[in-house]
């Protein structure tokens, strides 16, 4: 290799088309919000029209710089319960102020007698449509950490677990309390605030224990409180500086799960009699109190409440298409059984975490409830000894960078939406579930999570996001108002326990989209990022909730495109050729064709824990990261480019001389082409000559590095060369313009194609859809 000038290696951006969304890019970092419409339509007819939803993403905790914050309450509408805001009319006059969602007038209270144009209170202020409010400043106490211990794994394995949770402990706070559950065929229920001896109490796993006996027998019930002089609750949950030295030796003394089984039987493991006694646990001693209840499972369940499968190894574990056949006898049990666990631990403040390790599935696809109605997460890794576990389990324990160097986690959340009388909301999809409550506001048609506008979303972090879906209820275009409200009021407890409630007001304008003017109006403010997300979260619960086989998915997702670009596009009619869409909507359709072969939609060579795993995340990230999961991201390094940038996600970007970074969220693939890794494998950079190689190929090796830390969970590390077995992580992602099919096309010299598959390419996609939307 020779050496060329080099240029200056950049952190690259994350898609080509970041700089055109600049605004909407602003209007999240002010208030946390991205809309797939950000001018609403006039009417219902005019929504539909327009193919993609008017709906939003919303991050509650949205890292908000310069968010006022306040240690007063705030004050209400009498009439709709909306909060005072900065879109409210306000007399200063007569002290009163004018409800932009309902028009009704209110008092202010006699705190705000002072008020004037010069002296305003920060909730009135333009710049803060997005504020909070701390409820209760003088609550502090520290969450509580149960952990529940799978036995029935090999040796090495629970050595390596043990290991992992020995060092959590230095991870948290020295006044949150800790408490261990393990379970084998039985559950262990370790009385750490015993010092003699080790004690548990031992509870029946084949069988399902109401709560109520549960806390009788461990003698946590309400007359036990009333009888005895302690603290029933003291004897399971201790702060970790009093019992750190019980639970490291119950840690270190536990051994792999005694009871018999014969070499064709899987053990036997009660995973879900585990995790209900953890549930009754918490709820007797901790109810409103913040707790985690982590799960740490080496296999499927296959004894008593929760069982996933039997324990003959001649039966095995469900697939997709046995649950698209009906032939999972315990699958729906299953499924109904750990999500009424979760809705009991979010009832009581607590979350519930996944971590899964084991090569075979473990049953996540059926806990799923438990996770995604309390906010919990959900890591599977091969082993416990693997860099995604001990890196995602490290990463949960992040704190918030304050001087007191808090946790990073919230709990108890819960969201109210309001709307304008022209605006209703049909539901919500994400990790949460709906309250029962009841408002003006909610539309007769449902999407996701609808009948209410109020829900349940547990613990969220910065990066948690919720979508809404609303419908325009106005049938007349002529009599509805310039303008709509929204707003957003999160209630949330931090790792301190202290209430905490946010609150984001939003205007959104109305366009008529049979005018000129309404008609550039609106596609002026569609967001692709947003609509590209957003669809891909209504097709994931569709496909959960509503169809059984993928194709009528992807149909959908295809009628839904074709609707969206008749209407925006430029053409003539039955004249492919003269198709054009505007800078707006240009890279929409390919998001459309990524999700459509993303593991969101496609299940083959994907076990149903796979899929659930890969949906949970889709179902609770923000946009970005959202983004990446169904367009990954993929930068170039070359000696002959200089700076590293990023390329198209296509078999054409593949070069011998190249390195490739692929991000996917999942897996960060470092991919080096042909003749670099020659250079690599022969330890070129080491000759003087080419010392300057060294840097080349630290590159690469630094981004990957600065993902991996930065991400949760944390993704599977590949490096791998052009041509090896590895290098199936990237070519899966590409677009393959280059087959079999087609490689004559490139000349006689064009060799072997890069990719052998019968997959359409972006570019017979787009042929397609051009002909399909110039169809009369």
């Amino acid at each position: 290799p020779r050496s060329p000038q080099r240029a200056e290696r950049r952190t690259p951006s994350r898609h080509p088309l970041r700089t055109s969304m600049a605004h909407f890019i602003q209007d999240e970092q002010k208030d946390g919000a991205r809309f797939s419409w950000n001018i609403f339509p006039t009417s219902r007819l005019d929504q539909e029209r327009m193919a993609v939803p008017v709906a939003c993403l919303y991050t509650p905790l949205y890292p908000v710089e310069g968010m006022a914050k306040v240690s007063y309450p705030p004050i209400p509408c009498k009439c709709c319960g909306a909060i005072l805001n900065p879109y409210c009319r306000v007399d200063f006059f007569t002290k009163s102020w004018t409800c932009p969602i309902c028009l009704q007038p209110n008092h202010f209270p006699h705190e705000y007698a002072d008020i004037s144009a010069e002296n305003l209170p920060a909730e009135i202020m333009p710049k803060f449509t997005t504020m909070e409010y701390l409820l209760d400043e003088k609550t502090r106490n520290s969450p509580i950490f149960l952990f529940v211990v799978d036995t029935c794994m090999q040796p090495e394995e629970l050595g390596e677990l043990k290991d992992t949770l020995l060092q959590s402990l230095v991870y948290l706070p020295e006044d949150s309390k800790v408490g261990l559950i393990t379970f084998g065929k039985h559950v262990h229920v370790h009385e750490i605030g015993f010092e003699d001896c080790p004690k548990s109490h031992v509870l029946r796993g084949d069988k399902a224990i109401e709560a109520k006996k549960v806390q009788q027998f461990l003698g946590v019930d309400p007359r036990s409180y009333q009888e005895s002089k302690a603290n029933p609750a003291d004897r399971f949950l201790q702060r970790r500086e009093d019992v750190e030295y019980q639970v490291t030796n119950i840690l270190e003394d536990l051994s792999k799960d005694a009871w018999p089984h014969k070499n064709d039987q899987r053990p036997a493991r009660c995973s879900g009699a585990a995790l209900s006694v953890a549930v009754a646990l918490m709820e007797a001693t901790s109810s409103s109190h913040n707790g985690r209840i982590m799960l740490f499972s080496g296999g499927p369940p296959t004894i008593g409440p929760g069982k996933v499968v039997s324990q003959e190894k001649k039966d095995t574990i469900r697939s997709h298409a046995d649950i698209v056949k009906g032939k999972v006898p315990y699958y729906h049990d299953a499924l109904a059984f750990f999500a009424k666990l979760g809705e009991r631990a979010a009832a009581s403040g607590h979350v519930i975490d996944i971590f899964a390790g084991a090569l075979d599935q473990t049953g996540v696809a059926e806990m799923r409830g438990a996770t995604v109605k309390t906010g919990g997460y959900v890591v599977l890794d091969d082993a416990f000894e693997g860099d995604v576990f001990k890196g995602s389990f490290e990463r949960l324990f992040a704190t918030d960078g304050g001087e007191e160097n808090n946790l990073a986690m919230s709990f108890s959340g819960q969201i109210d939406v309001k709307a304008s009388p022209e605006v209703k909301v049909c539901g919500a999809i994400g990790a949460a579930y709906p309250l029962e409550k009841k408002s003006t506001c909610i539309a007769e048609r449902e999407v996701g999570l609808g009948g209410t506008s109020c829900w349940a979303i547990g613990a969220c972090d910065s990066g948690y996001t919720v979508s809404f879906y609303f419908d325009v209820t106005n049938q007349d275009a002529k009599n509805i108002k310039e303008q709509c409200y929204l707003q957003f009021a999160t209630t949330y407890k931090n790792s301190q326990g202290q209430t905490i409630q946010r609150v984001t007001t939003i205007s959104k304008l109305f366009a008529d989209i049979k005018t000129k003017d309404g008609f550039e109006s609106l596609k002026m403010g569609f967001d692709q990022e947003a609509a590209a997300v957003l669809m891909a979260r209504h097709a994931v619960y569709k496909i959960q909730s509503e169809y059984e086989f993928t194709m009528d998915i992807l149909r959908w997702l295809d009628r839904r495109l074709i609707m969206l670009v008749k209407m925006f596009a430029e053409y003539q009619q039955e004249r492919a050729e003269s198709f054009q869409l505007s800078e707006e909507f240009m890279y929409y359709p390919g998001f459309m064709f990524h999700l459509r072969r993303s593991n969101f939609l496609k299940v083959f060579n994907s076990t149903p824990d796979e899929t659930v795993f890969y949906r949970c995340f889709l179902l609770r990230e923000n946009v970005t990261n959202s983004l990446v999961m169904i367009q990954p991201t993929l930068m170039a390094y070359s000696l002959e480019e200089g700076a590293c940038q990023p390329v198209y996600l296509d078999v054409g970007s593949i070069s011998p001389n190249r390195i490739l970074l692929l991000d996917d969220f999942f897996h960060v693939v470092v991919f080096y082409g042909s003749t670099v890794h020659n250079w690599l494998t022969q330890e070129i950079w080491k000759q003087p000559d080419y010392s300057y190689l060294e840097e080349f190929f630290q590159g690469p090796q630094e981004d990957a590095k600065n993902l991996l830390q930065s991400r949760m969970p944390t993704p599977i590390f590949v490096s791998c060369a052009q041509n090896g077995s590895q290098s199936r992580f990237l070519m899966s992602k590409l677009n393959p313009s280059i087959t079999q099919n087609n490689v004559g096309e490139y000349g006689s010299n064009a060799g072997a194609p890069p990719v052998f598959t019968d997959d359409v390419s972006l570019k017979v996609f787009l042929e397609h859809l051009k002909k399909l939307a110039v169809a009369p």
